[in-house]
């Protein structure tokens, strides 16, 4: 019997043989896949039991907003991907076709809209009549934002100067940035309560964000150059320190103990972010590692609104495995 078109095209089963390619070498090990399927496992349960646990309105607008944001996410990266493969890709010829386009398109969308379904079903399963349309309404929206993208590139951390890059690492960049809060603080006073909890979350969320830059060719430099992993997460983390450490305190003295576990939380939340993306990068490729710190990212959260004395636990799993990865990459060139 004849395949399903789409799924013959070059185009998808060359990037499927990279995919395929690309986790066997990243998830070689029995511990890796061991890791990594457990991971899966219990994010599975944690949506069950989370969706299962609350109403069907907040399920289902749950359900509305994460298969929307994935769609956008799969319509936009295809749209890169085709973007390449029509530049600098071996099928350039392929890319140029707009049906050979489609049926790569469909492929990829079809097993996105495939695996989204199997986790409703395995969730909630009467959730599956939002959570289709609502992948279909983001991978139009994802396709609007790419052509939008082509005209007017998104920004990435490429486009920051080195310069700028390496001073945010550096102690100085840590303490400007406390100061800057500080000062925000001081011209904000006169707002009400909820006005400055507002302005200190979003601030030291963007402070935190651009102390925690993290280069994946600089991490595998140092690491192939024989520095440890926590010293190369030290490296990144002296800024954020320093911010937290000068912002907290002075706003617990000026305005109580909420604002300052505000800066705390948020500081540390984005220091376990760095922290797993520099042991990630010791031991994966980018494309690889992303993604993976994402879903490490998403459990840790799922635990912590579900089953928050469990939360140590698995962070220390993770961090054992991540660490674990990235010791054996030290010194090694390949």
């Amino acid at each position: 019997m004849r395949a399903w078109a789409p799924l013959e095209n070059r185009l998808f089963r060359y990037d499927r043989r990279i995919a395929i390619n690309m986790v066997r070498a990243n998830v070689a090990g029995w511990r890796d896949r061991l890791f990594v399927g457990a991971a899966l496992v219990l994010m599975l349960v944690i949506a069950r039991s989370w969706l299962g646990g609350h109403s069907w309105k907040i399920a289902a607008w749950t359900a509305f907003g994460v298969n929307a944001a994935a769609g956008m996410g799969v319509a936009r990266a295809l749209a890169a991907r085709i973007a390449f493969h029509s530049t600098d890709g071996l099928l350039a010829a392929d890319a140029m076709k707009p049906f050979s386009r489609q049926n790569y398109m469909v492929a990829w969308h079809g097993i996105a809209i495939t695996i989204s379904t199997l986790v409703v079903l395995i969730a909630r399963p009467p959730l599956i009549a939002i959570s289709v349309p609502a992948h279909l309404a983001g991978t139009l929206l994802g396709a609007v934002a790419a052509r939008v993208a082509v005209r007017w590139p998104a920004f990435s951390m490429a486009a920051i100067p080195w310069a700028i890059r390496s001073w945010l690492h550096r102690p100085g960049a840590g303490i400007v940035a406390a100061l800057t809060l500080l000062a925000t603080l001081f011209a904000a006073r006169t707002l009400e309560t909820k006005g400055v909890l507002a302005i200190v979350g979003m601030e030291a969320a963007l402070f935190a964000l651009a102390l925690t830059l993290v280069e994946h060719e600089v991490v595998r430099f140092k690491a192939m150059s024989g520095h440890r992993p926590w010293r190369i997460a030290m490296d990144y983390a002296v800024g954020l320190l320093l911010f937290a450490a000068i912002a907290a305190p002075t706003c617990w003295i000026a305005m109580g103990p909420v604002p300052a576990g505000i800066v705390l939380a948020v500081s540390a939340a984005m220091l376990l972010l760095m922290v797993m993306r520099v042991l990630s990068y010791c031991v994966h490729d980018k494309r690889f590692a992303d993604p993976l710190v994402s879903m490490l990212g998403g459990l840790l959260a799922l635990v912590a609104y579900s089953m928050f004395v469990l939360l140590p636990f698995f962070l220390f799993a993770i961090l054992w495995q991540l660490r674990r990865g990235a010791a054996e990459r030290t010194w090694l060139l390949a």
